[in-house]
């Protein structure tokens, strides 16, 4: 179905173009105007890429916190969407949370209605809403929680 692989520096231009093909509609909607991140600003020690086929397909980042997982990007070109590829990456990221004994947190922004029910779908609840912002929540199941059951 798909592959991961550790993002590389070579692999910046991709994730830049695919950030402003998946998120400049929603950041317009919101304030008017997208501000593409600077290529530096991609963490590339947390991202890792999809690859089906032979072909970039899309990006998974997270980033570890001390009290959660934080899921910061989930991106999928259109190309590759509705392939069940997003729920499996989606499942990756709260398993790895879980092993770690950790929620699994995100965030989406308010106008991205499709991203927000996708995430609702997949069991994902909902922690807090702001002017700009849905967060979101998968809380871990950790072995105290299961000793308590």
């Amino acid at each position: 179905m798909f592959t991961l692989r550790p993002a590389l520096p070579d692999d910046a231009t991709f994730l830049a173009t695919l950030e402003r093909r998946l998120m400049e509609l929603h950041a317009r909607a919101l304030w008017g105007q997208f501000r593409p991140a600077e290529i530096s600003a991609f963490d590339l020690s947390n991202t890792r890429i999809v690859m089906v086929d032979g072909a970039m397909a899309g990006y998974l980042m997270l980033e570890r916190a001390e009290d959660h997982l934080r899921l910061r990007k989930l991106y999928l070109d259109p190309g590759f969407q509705g392939r069940g590829i997003g729920g499996a990456l989606l499942a990756l990221a709260r398993d790895e949370a879980r092993l770690a004994g950790l929620p699994l947190r995100l965030s989406v922004l308010r106008p991205n209605a499709r991203a927000q029910a996708f995430y609702l779908r997949a069991g994902m609840a909902l922690r807090e809403t702001t002017a700009e912002r849905v967060f979101l929540e998968y809380p871990p199941e950790t072995a105290a929680l299961r000793r308590a059951g």
